[in-house]
């Protein structure tokens, strides 16, 4: 019986994601542009059609791009995919006013460009710390939300976040790593010129792979802009958010709920396990050998059940 009834919860989220009938192989629609919100020009990308799901980045202070070739692949023949580069990230402005980035302002961001795009209720997709801004969002604005899926997304608290993050980030570097990230460093101007960023964040990247090799897969979209915003927000809206814990409101999110996680994340599964426990309409999915980014280390896997929301 309460397996039946916890299948039933799903069932509208079967039908929502469900693939739309072929639209055959030529390239999907895609078109960007800026969208002012709340005194701030927002970078949007849509690709697709179809059935809208809106995605939200990590950082903070990253851009979309990491996310876009990949998903663009895997759903765009089905979805409309609807990237934005959060306030002060990526090609988007905001940072000039430091006290504006903190998470309250980007779920308000959220929640005006949900508006002035009309979308209604929304299929929500954050990874990492863009899991983290879903949560905050669809716990305020539950209405809002017709979908959410969490992509090995943040921890809902500082205490299950950062010492797990941390050290295991130090562990898989080793001394030899870290001495090799600080020597791409250390030349001057290393720190604002793209290219050596770029190799930079590839390398940083390894840790957070089952596969090191596969951090070769991320185009990160870095220019002077991205190293300035990132040099500004991520320090900025971490230090707002402070010790957080948002474990409380996680109960407000009304919307079905699917928790993917890989078992080689460098967040911790025990993070993810809290989540799901909290969230009344939720779904845990473990991927094995997967780590931070499993929409490349295992792309049918992330596709398949981003479609089906799949229920064993």
């Amino acid at each position: 019986m309460i397996r039946a009834q916890i299948a039933a919860a799903f069932a509208c989220v079967v039908l929502l994601l469900a693939p739309h009938a072929s639209r055959g192989q030529g390239a999907p629609a895609d078109s960007s542009r800026f969208v002012d919100v709340h005194g701030t020009r927002l970078f949007v990308r849509e690709v697709g059609s179809g059935t809208p799901l809106v995605v939200l980045h990590g950082g903070p202070g990253l851009s979309h791009d990491y996310l876009a070739p990949q998903l663009i692949a895997l759903l765009a023949q089905e979805y409309r995919l609807i990237f934005y580069d959060q306030r002060a990230s990526g090609r988007s402005s905001g940072r000039e006013d430091t006290t504006r980035l903190t998470m309250a302002q980007f779920v308000e961001d959220l929640e005006q460009l949900r508006v002035t795009l009309g979308l209604g209720a929304m299929n929500l997709l954050g990874h990492s710390f863009g899991g983290l801004l879903a949560m905050q969002y669809a716990s305020t604005y539950p209405q809002s939300v017709r979908t959410l899926l969490l992509l090995d997304s943040s921890p809902a608290s500082w205490a299950l976040n950062f010492p797990y993050f941390r050290r295991t980030i130090a562990e898989r570097q080793g001394e030899a790593g870290r001495r090799e990230l600080e020597a791409l460093l250390a030349p001057a101007g290393a720190r604002t010129d793209p290219a050596t960023m770029t190799r930079y964040y590839r390398m940083y990247f390894r840790s957070f792979f089952h596969d090191p090799r596969q951090s070769e897969q991320l185009e990160l979209g870095i220019d002077a802009h991205w190293l300035a915003n990132v040099a500004v927000t991520n320090g900025r809206v971490w230090g707002d958010l402070g010790e957080y814990d948002i474990h409380e409101r996680l109960p407000r999110i009304q919307a079905p709920t699917l928790i993917v996680h890989g078992t080689s994340s460098v967040l911790s599964m025990q993070g993810a396990e809290a989540i799901a426990a909290r969230i009344p309409r939720s779904r845990l999915i473990r991927l094995q050998d997967v780590g931070h980014f499993p929409y490349i280390e295992a792309p049918l896997a992330f596709s398949t059940t981003v479609r089906t929301f799949v229920w064993p």
